[in-house]
């Protein structure tokens, strides 16, 4: 609905970003009061924000808006016959406190990922994740304007609008896809191409958030046809988990801090597709270590026939790039 409303507005030619503002705080408000209901105990969330600007003087209309959205969306559902007060929206975004780390439970949340691609009605996805022990043991992906069919037919914008899609999955459990609608969900697996050639790579829409020089030359080198596939947030994790693409990228520049959220639900998505998620030098993610993933240079997400050449491809382009950088 902030979408929506959000497209039909001229808001996208100004710098106010509070549409996002409220799409990410309600999300968050909404993840963290349905987990709260479900579970019934104490549980500990690791998300992006948290109420700090929402208490600041000035800021009670956009709370009054977030509260308002947060009921609505609560209403529409049906499962939860409440009403929201603002303090139980703001308390229910704060529960989003935790650090994390690699002792017990912990829910990670990114309630909006992709907020340029939010903003441009784009991709964006609502990713959730749990970590046990410091490992990622199910994983939610919902990505609302994914087209149903893959993107290699569709692109980004599906002709007859049927887009909305969930992947779930779960450790041992493989991953699924279902229709936002409700409707069954498939299981799905990762593209299963191995001659690099055939292969088609996503990188991040955004030339910031990623090199796309450095893409581009590991491309070349594995001798990739096709041009690249670039979309906003983790929907490309649930894309290459159903095999749109075999390959994805992720090179941000020199001083970046990954953050959990942004790659929880996405790596155990892809993984429990038959994918295989690493760093730059083949190492596992390691979720282990609080709000922060420290990785090697960047982020190579394949299938396990593809991934000893794009290793390969990668080390070489680094070298190569290496004195210009």
């Amino acid at each position: 609905n902030v979408q929506k409303a959000l497209l039909q507005s001229d808001v996208q030619s100004k710098t106010d970003k509070t549409p996002v503002t409220v799409a990410d705080y309600g999300s968050q408000a909404l993840v963290s009061f349905v987990l709260q209901q479900e579970l019934r105990a104490e549980f500990s969330l690791v998300a992006e924000e948290d109420s700090k600007d929402l208490r600041k003087d000035g800021a009670q209309e956009i709370v009054e808006r977030i509260t308002k959205l947060v009921n609505y969306s609560l209403t529409s559902d049906g499962s939860y016959n409440v009403t929201l007060s603002t303090e139980d929206v703001l308390k229910a975004i704060d529960s989003g406190r935790s650090e994390g780390g690699s002792q017990g439970q912990h829910w990670v949340l990114d309630p909006i990922d992709g907020t340029k691609g939010f903003l441009r009605g784009d991709q964006y996805a609502i990713a959730l994740a749990l970590l046990d022990g410091g490992k990622v043991v199910l994983g939610v992906l919902a990505c609302p304007n994914l087209p149903l069919t893959s993107l290699k037919d569709a692109g980004q914008h599906s002709p007859n609008n049927e887009v909305g899609c969930l992947f779930f999955a779960e450790v041992g459990g493989g991953t699924y896809m279902q229709p936002l609608d409700g409707s069954s969900a498939v299981k799905v697996q990762v593209s299963a191409v191995e001659n690099p050639e055939e292969a088609s790579f996503f990188e991040s829409y955004e030339a910031a958030h990623s090199m796309h020089d450095l893409s581009s030359l590991i491309a070349q080198k594995l001798g990739v046809k096709a041009p690249p596939v670039r979309i906003d947030s983790q929907a490309k994790y649930g894309a290459l988990s159903r095999g749109d693409g075999a390959i994805y990228l992720r090179f941000p520049h020199k001083g970046y801090r990954e953050k959990i959220w942004d790659h929880a639900a996405g790596c155990i998505v892809v993984t429990e597709a038959g994918g295989v998620v690493t760093d730059a030098a083949g190492q596992p993610l390691d979720f282990s270590k609080g709000k922060h993933l420290d990785v090697d240079t960047g982020i190579i997400v394949t299938n396990q026939k593809l991934m000893p050449l794009l290793l390969n491809a990668v080390k070489e382009s680094l070298k190569e790039k290496a004195p210009s950088s």
